[in-house]
C-alpha cells in the first residue's frame, strides 16, 4: 500500500487521461494520492477531482512562482475553498530561491498570509522551499506555525533536514532520490527518523530513474519506494506501510 503525497493531477498534462493514470496507481498499489496546487484555479480543480475520485485527497494554495499573477481578494477567495470543501492541506506554499522571480521579499508576505489561514484553519502544509529553505523555517518561526506539514522534495543537506525535523515537519522524498548522482541523499535518509519520511512524485515532473524521460505519474512511487527500501535497509512493502501510516497522520483527519 502506498500514499503519493505529492501529485499535481490538476496538471494540464493529464486532462486527457486522468481516469487512467489512477488506474495504474491503483493496480501499483496506490492507495491514496494528495493533489497539491499551486494557484487558485488549480486549487478549485483539485477539489473537484478530489469529490470524483475516491483516495484522491485535494490541497489548496498559491505557489510561489504563481505569486506574480496574483490579485486583489486572492486570500479571501481561498479561504472561501477552504471552507466550501475542508482540503486536506494547505499547499503548495512556500519560498522559491532558485528561480527568485518574483524576488522573495515579495514571496514572504504571501506565504506568511497562507500560513496564518493555515493555522486558522488548522490544516497541515505542503512546503516549497527550494535553495531558501532557512528562509521558509524563519517564516514558520516567526508565526508560531504549530501545525505541522512537510517539506516536499527533500534536499541533500542533513543540516537542514534535521532543522526541518527540529521544527516539527515531515519531509518528502520523490524521483530525485532515485537519481545516481544523489548518493549523499541517500545516505541522509537512511540517518532520519522514520516516522518523518513520507513518499511523492511531484508529478508530471521528476520523474524516477527507471522512468527518466517520461510524463511522472502516481504509479511511479513505487520506484522511490524500493530506493528508499535500500537506503533504510527494509522492504519496499515495509516502506508503503510506513510512508502510509506516516501520511495518514499528518494529513487524514
Amino acid at each position: 500500500m502506498y500514499f503519493d503525497t505529492h501529485a499535481h493531477l490538476s496538471d494540464p498534462a493529464f486532462a486527457d487521461d486522468l481516469a487512467e493514470v489512477i488506474g495504474r496507481a491503483k493496480a501499483a498499489g496506490v492507495e491514496r494520492i494528495l493533489a497539491p496546487a499551486v494557484d487558485l484555479a488549480t486549487s478549485r480543480r483539485n477539489v473537484e477531482l478530489a469529490a470524483a475520485h475516491p483516495g484522491l485527497l485535494a490541497a489548496v494554495g498559491v505557489h510561489p512562482e504563481s505569486v506574480r499573477d496574483l490579485r486583489e481578494g486572492w486570500l479571501e477567495e481561498l479561504e472561501d475553498v477552504i471552507e466550501l470543501s475542508r482540503p486536506a492541506a494547505l499547499g503548495e506554499i512556500g519560498l522559491d530561491g532558485f528561480h527568485a522571480d518574483p524576488p522573495i521579499e515579495d514571496q514572504i508576505p504571501i506565504l506568511r498570509a497562507q500560513v496564518r489561514l493555515a493555522a486558522r484553519h488548522e490544516l497541515p502544509l505542503i512546503l516549497h522551499s527550494r535553495r531558501a529553505g532557512l528562509d521558509v523555517l524563519r517564516v514558520m518561526d516567526d508565526e508560531g506555525f504549530q501545525g505541522g506539514g512537510v517539506f516536499h522534495c527533500a534536499e541533500d543537506d542533513e543540516v537542514l533536514a534535521r532543522a526541518i525535523l527540529n521544527a516539527g515537519f515531515h519531509l518528502g522524498f520523490g524521483g530525485t532520490l532515485t537519481y545516481p548522482r544523489n548518493d549523499v541523499l541517500r545516505r541522509i535518509v537512511g540517518r532520519l527518523p522514520r516516522e518523518r519520511l513520507l513518499i511523492e512524485t511531484d508529478c508530471p515532473y521528476l520523474a524516477p530513474q527507471p522512468e527518466r524521460g517520461k510524463r511522472n505519474e502516481p504509479a511511479f512511487v513505487v520506484h522511490v519506494a524500493e530506493v528508499l527500501a535500500g537506503a533504510l535497509g527494509i522492504s519496499s512493502v515495509e516502506v508503503g506501510d510506513l510512508t502510509t501510516s506516516n501520511a495518514v497522520t499528518l494529513f487524514v483527519r
